[in-house]
């Protein structure tokens, strides 16, 4: 499989291609602490995305965001935003931002969404040294291990 950096992704919920940013969405749940953790890049249709009235019944509720809103430049640094603020006990609080830090990096570094595929093969290989995740070095994991699975 080749993905388009940063045009497509790995839906969470089927493992399916998100063929275009139009299809995606972007969602996390927001709890009654006012924490948020969750996060996940999934389909824009019911059947990926979060079951809204189960979880409300739990006392969480679903936030989200049409995936084209936290691409690019925009969608970073509203996510920066969202980090500083969090970090200041002025807005939700980010229960994991190592969660939240990979999915900002599978939203935003290209051709990570797909070398992530391969991290623990390519690092258990010596292929990959567990630091540079440059694009060329990404890349070259992609071409190593694709097709291998």
């Amino acid at each position: 499989m080749r993905l388009i950096p940063l045009k497509q992704w790995l839906c969470d919920s089927c493992g399916e291609v998100i063929e275009d940013p139009e299809d995606g969405w972007f969602e996390w749940h927001s709890a009654k602490d006012h924490t948020i953790s969750n996060f996940r890049i999934v389909h824009h249709r019911l059947s990926c995305m979060y079951n809204e009235a189960a979880l409300k019944e739990q006392g969480i509720m679903v936030a989200d965001h049409h995936l084209s809103v936290v691409i690019g430049s925009r969608g970073l640094a509203y996510w920066l935003f969202a980090i500083e603020l969090s970090e200041k006990g002025k807005a939700s609080k980010i229960k994991n931002l190592v969660e939240l830090v990979g999915i900002l990096r599978r939203l935003h570094i290209p051709y990570w969404e797909e070398a992530r595929l391969y991290w623990d093969r390519a690092y258990r290989d010596g292929f990959h040294d567990g630091c540079d995740f440059g694009e060329s070095n990404l890349q070259s994991i992609i071409e190593e291990y694709e097709g291998q699975e």
